[in-house]
């Protein structure tokens, strides 16, 4: 939705819903007849007229991109599976014979035939659902109705489309937690195809033969197959992480009268105040005692935000950098509905209208995640995530400027982070973003993994040179009682373990590397005399690494300090002279861009 669009719905929100639909009608153009013809066709019936209405009066900002070339690409994947270079063959050959994609406006582009058909076809599983007594007429206007999830093209008969296909699972099924189980069930259970080259979404029933890895793809279809059996669904997103990457994660919910309900793991029913989805994977397993890195880590939210078909008032929230749910007429705060009921008080000081709480991320500084409107010098948000290193910030003259020192809530408390400038610390670093408990639980599995030799080409006839005992670190380094001289060396693992070795390095007796690299096997094309061999497990490439540069910054208050540059020798760096209970963050000069800010706790980085 373009700025335009999103001022053009801000300011119908004030408007009667009469004044609604006719200043849609007005923006509907040549259209209009076609939006007519469709009212009109409900003109006897006042509910699916109501309906109808509602649909076209909330129409102003929708759109999405279509044309012949996505059309018969959609086409051609709803009616056949194909693998990844299939599809990524066919939209190579579709996009050079038809005209580029357009991005169409709903207003300008539904017709009647698309409107008459998607709401006889919703009325009808609506008034058919074994849950029918679940879903009222505002809740079915709101979370079945509705043609679009997000801006994916459309068409004629997606829901008959899906209902064939998802309606005899639910045979027999009359609860509609159970339902949305079975339906998501069967969705997930697809075989996850990579990317493809097709750079536009696809409608709701082409994904039935396509299981995507982007989380906004599987909402379109699953939501769309929700819908399409009469089951109330949302499609709710956390803005974007408070404490991981700049992506912004969204998934579907079941929206039943007591509250919203969620499907979490391999769990049979849809619950309420499940976790946050895609929020983070469990340690199967507790970490030894003093190993380095303890596996805590989840992924955190700060909100919780509902994508609406519908039109919803925006209390004149300005735009604060690229945090445009803020203030998009189209997101609902469901926070509360998730659990989320922290509250804080923020001193704005003099003349501060707005505040905005923010979260660090990756490329963007500091990104607004929350507002409240300032009053009496001080602003009070509510319905909030705990656990985020938050900064208060407002605008002066069009510019963000911090109001206050970052803070993080635990158990009802604001807990600062002050650098002490008259105390100063000392730590080493291994990383400079958290590590993952899945990551854990591949390097936990390790134990017993073997690094064998050959004496000849082949990969044959296994000598085992060591066996690993205790769960990895980054860097680990072998020695080989005694020497010998070998063809090739390898990993090798019993099932169920997998191969988690990432590299190997073998030494010769003088210190010196023989070869590199090789991810589950060496072949040194001679015999050599294997001394020493350095392991690594799988990284996400956050540790730190010989050869890289490396600065470490403070946050002072108003802006991160550089605590100095430092080119790394080694597996870890050493800085002093840190302001105690400094918000940090270390950055790799060479390369990689995930980086997040952390607090030190005991010498131990804690991160934010």
């Amino acid at each position: 939705m373009t700025l335009s669009s999103v001022m053009l719905c801000t300011a119908m929100v004030s408007c009667s819903r009469d004044g609604n639909l006719s200043a849609a009608l007005d923006l509907a153009g040549d259209n209009r007849a076609e939006l007519e013809k469709a009212l009109s066709h409900y003109s006897g019936e006042p509910e699916k007229l109501q309906a109808a209405e509602w649909l076209v009066a909330n129409m102003p900002g929708h759109s999405s991109v279509g044309g012949e070339a996505v059309r018969a690409f959609c086409d051609s994947v709803m009616h056949r599976a194909m693998t990844k270079p299939e599809a990524d063959s066919l939209w190579k050959a579709i996009s050079a014979s038809f005209p580029k994609p357009e991005n169409r406006t709903d207003l300008r582009s539904v017709s009647a035939g698309f409107l008459i058909d998607n709401i006889d076809a919703a009325f009808k599983t609506w008034k058919g659902s074994p849950w029918r007594d679940s879903v009222g007429f505002e809740s079915f206007l709101r979370h079945v109705l509705p043609y679009r999830i997000a801006d994916e093209p459309l068409r004629t008969g997606w829901r008959d489309s899906l209902a064939a296909k998802f309606s005899p699972l639910l045979k027999g099924v009359t609860d509609p937690r159970r339902a949305f189980e079975i339906v998501r069930r069967e969705i997930f259970s697809q075989g996850k195809t990579k990317p493809l080259t097709y750079p536009h979404l696809m409608d709701a029933a082409a994904y039935r033969n396509y299981f995507s890895t982007v989380c906004k793809e599987r909402c379109i279809h699953l939501a769309g197959a929700c819908r399409a059996v009469g089951l109330p669904v949302a499609y709710d997103n956390c803005g974007r992480w408070a404490n991981y990457s700049d992506n912004v994660h969204s998934w579907v919910s079941l929206v039943l009268p007591g509250g919203t309900y969620t499907v979490v793991d391999d769990d049979s029913v849809a619950r309420k105040l499940n976790k946050i989805d895609a929020s983070g994977y469990v340690l199967a397993q507790p970490m030894p005692e003093g190993y380095p890195y303890d596996g805590d880590f989840r992924k955190r939210v700060v909100k919780v935000w509902r994508s609406t078909f519908d039109i919803n008032p925006t209390d004149g929230v300005p735009q604060f950098g690229a945090s445009a749910w803020l203030c998009h007429p189209r997101s609902v705060d469901v926070s509360e509905e998730y659990g989320l009921t922290e509250a804080v008080t923020v001193d704005a000081g003099d003349g501060v209208e707005d505040v905005w709480l923010c979260t660090h991320s990756l490329t963007s500084g500091w990104v607004a995640q929350a507002h409240a409107k300032a009053g009496k010098g001080k602003a009070v948000f509510t319905n909030m995530g705990d656990s985020v290193m938050l900064l208060p910030m407002t605008l002066r003259g069009g510019k963000p400027e911090a109001i206050g020192h970052p803070f993080y809530i635990s158990g009802g408390r604001k807990v600062e982070a002050v650098a002490d400038t008259t105390h100063r610390v000392s730590a080493t670093f291994t990383r400079k973003y958290p590590l993952e408990p899945g990551k854990l639980n591949g390097y936990a599995r390790m134990p017993g993994t073997r690094i064998v030799a050959g004496r000849d080409s082949g990969f044959r006839n296994p000598v085992t040179l060591y066996t690993l005992t205790d769960v990895p670190v980054f860097h680990n380094t072998a020695y080989v009682t005694p020497k010998g001289r070998y063809r090739c060396l390898w990993v090798e693992t019993d099932p169920p373990v997998r191969h988690y070795i990432d590299k190997l390095v073998a030494y010769g007796s003088d210190g010196k590397v023989i070869e590199s690299e090789g991810k589950r096997g060496l072949d040194f094309g001679r015999r050599v005399e294997i001394a020493r061999i350095d392991y690594y497990p799988r990284s996400d490439g956050n540790f730190v690494e010989p050869g890289d540069d490396y600065e470490l910054a403070w946050w002072d208050g108003t802006e991160w300090r550089s605590l100095g540059k430092r080119h790394s020798e080694g597996y870890e760096l050493r800085y002093d002279n840190i302001p105690q209970g400094a918000l940090l963050l270390l950055h790799d000069l060479t390369k990689g861009k995930e980086e997040r800010p952390f607090t030190l706790q005991n010498g131990r980085q804690v991160w934010w």
